[in-house]
């Protein structure tokens, strides 16, 4: 009885490590991921800002074009 109570803890105690090795495997995956999904992030806004910047400067070239058109006639 008492070795099978033995077996039976070895056993445990495997399993018990294998699943925490599996876990830490996980959360260090997801933590992987959140730090991949921040830079993406960053980019996006990154790129929204330069979006932005080039849409003003177009509008200002735009109206200097009007008012230089305006000039001409």
């Amino acid at each position: 009885m008492e070795h099978e109570t033995h077996i039976f803890m070895v056993v445990v105690g495997i399993l018990a490590t294998i699943g925490g090795w599996f876990f830490k495997r996980i959360f260090k995956l997801l933590d992987d991921c959140a730090v991949k999904m921040q830079g993406i992030e960053v980019d996006v806004a990154r790129v929204k800002t330069d979006q932005s910047s080039i849409h003003h400067r177009l509008d200002s070239i735009d109206k200097k074009l009007d008012r230089l058109l305006e000039r001409e006639r």
